[in-house]
């Protein structure tokens, strides 16, 4: 990967972990609508080359997505995973099936960048991944990511 490639990634990670700031803020303030567009309108900018909008992505495009050069680019998945889980936590008493693709669309970018020895893991990735999987406890949820992890 180039510096130019690293520095553009580097500063997409900057950028989403500002507006996860942001996001934390507008929830706060019982701005959720706001905070969820703001999620949805950089989701776009990830998926602006990609014929399908980010929440219609299968789970396996989903982690293809953040793949340049051969390299999985964890940073940038956990960045989009923490904005995920967000998402579908403001979601969930409203639109249950958009939550819970937001839930294992996170929970399969966390568990991605767990097996890559390279990627800087926060050390609450395993309390993260816990909570999703509680709030996906039907297996049948979990069990493609499982699949496409193997």
């Amino acid at each position: 990967m180039t510096l130019f490639e690293q520095d553009f990634i580097m500063r997409q990670v900057q950028y989403l972990t500002q507006l996860l700031q942001e996001i934390i803020f507008k929830k706060s303030k019982n701005k959720k609508q706001e905070a969820i567009q703001e999620i949805n309108n950089a989701l776009e900018r990830l998926t602006k080359e990609h014929p399908k909008q980010f929440h219609e992505l299968e789970l396996e495009e989903t982690a293809n997505l953040f793949i340049q050069n051969d390299a999985y680019q964890a940073e940038l998945a956990l960045a989009v995973a923490d904005l995920l889980v967000e998402e579908a936590e403001m979601l969930k008493d409203q639109q249950f099936s958009k939550s819970k693709k937001a839930y294992q669309q996170a929970y399969m970018l966390y568990k991605k960048a767990q097996l890559d020895k390279n990627a800087a893991v926060p050390l609450d990735i395993h309390q993260k991944t816990t909570q999703i999987k509680q709030e996906l406890s039907h297996k049948n949820a979990l069990a493609e990511i499982e699949k496409l992890l193997n």
